[in-house]
């Protein structure tokens, strides 16, 4: 079998899906199956694999990519099956299979998610126009979590037995990294989720102010970047006297924020929406206490493995902060439990289940 691959989210830095698309096509390819990953520019990262063919298609812009360049390189490379893998981007004119990977349906369940953009209007439009699309055309849909999959079939009305839930893997750590400078082992707490508007870091800088009150020896380390955000974030750490207190590594490496993640006293990630959570299993599989939302798919991810809060509550979050770093035996617990959890997740069993649902599309 050859797949098509949409590989956008992997041009960057591989974060969320640019990760599903990095492990997915490396254990298709690994189970013998020919993947051809189409990129609109040149990716940072190689995706390194026999099996495992990369072409830059260019293109002006995504409306190009996925309806005029993408069919003809389909064609072109003869593949048998296309997989949109990033939630959208099923050409539409495109007589080739296609099965769809839709991650979250955030933009429709953040109020004002669009107000950062030019236009918010057409912007809003373009995003439900393409899914919708996307959805249709498809032939199959992969849903990360039960929670999207009820989203899509609320938002959308998709037939049940259309999606199937398969759950992303989750990468073991490898390699030796070094923690930045002025970080002390199981002296911070960390955030490896990335900085965006859903992430309410916001909340989090104001609950770990409480926690800095009783223990001034402890940071929070919010790895990740956003030009937007992160000034405003940046303020908030000033007017809540936390500076130096309040790390802001930006983007790093995987051998270093593996290193943050094991050395962390724990994990908070108290993120508003979710459609998976990768954060979360980084932590189980480290061995690190993990603080998340009670909230979309993050108790179906996490069990009972880790402290859930409400992630408007900023006493709720302080207070777990709080338990976590002076209760031992609970942290113990928390990393035996996680352990336990992060068995069920891996990328071979993702990928496997993912060629089943080829094979139905086909």
């Amino acid at each position: 079998m050859k797949v098509g691959i949409d590989g956008r989210y992997a041009e960057g830095k591989l974060v969320g899906i640019g990760k599903y698309i990095k492990n997915l096509s490396s254990e298709l390819a690994a189970l013998g199956v020919e993947c051809v990953i189409f990129y609109s520019k040149r990716p940072l990262i190689k995706i390194q694999y026999k099996k495992i063919k990369q072409v830059v298609l260019g293109g002006i812009n995504r409306y190009v990519f996925e309806q005029f360049l993408l069919p003809k390189a389909l064609k072109k490379e003869g593949v048998d099956l296309f997989h949109a893998a990033s939630n959208v981007g099923v050409p539409l004119f495109s007589t080739v299979p296609a099965v769809l990977t839709v991650h979250d349906l955030i933009p429709l369940e953040i109020k004002n998610y669009f107000s950062f953009a030019k236009f918010p209007f057409l912007s809003k439009w373009s995003y439900v126009s393409r899914m919708q699309t996307s959805c249709i055309k498809a032939k199959k849909i992969i849903s990360v979590s039960k929670y999207t999959k009820e989203i899509l079939i609320k938002r959308f009305g998709i037939p049940e037995d259309k999606i199937s839930v398969v759950y992303s893997g989750i990468t073991r750590a490898k390699g030796v990294g070094k923690l930045p400078p002025g970080l002390i082992k199981k002296k911070y707490v960390l955030n490896n989720g990335g900085i965006d508007i859903r992430k309410n870091i916001d909340r989090l800088i104001t609950a770990f102010g409480e926690v800095y009150a009783k223990h001034p020896d402890f940071k929070l380390v919010i790895t990740g970047d956003n030009h937007t955000q992160k000034p405003k974030l940046q303020e908030l750490v000033n007017r809540k006297n936390l500076g130096g207190a309040v790390i802001f590594p930006g983007y790093v490496n995987e051998e270093t924020l593996w290193a943050l993640i094991r050395s962390a006293a724990c994990i908070c990630y108290p993120t508003l929406i979710e459609g998976f959570g990768f954060p979360v299993l980084e932590g189980f599989v480290a061995g690190t206490p993990v603080i998340s939302s009670d909230s979309a798919s993050i108790p179906e991810i996490a069990a009972d493995a880790a402290i859930l809060v409400n992630p408007r509550s900023e006493t709720q979050i302080a207070s777990a902060i709080e338990k976590v770093i002076t209760n031992t035996k609970l942290s113990a617990k928390m990393v035996r439990k996680g352990r336990v959890e992060a068995r069920k997740y891996n990328w071979r069993k993702t990928a496997r289940e993912t060629l089943e649902i080829y094979k139905e599309a086909l």
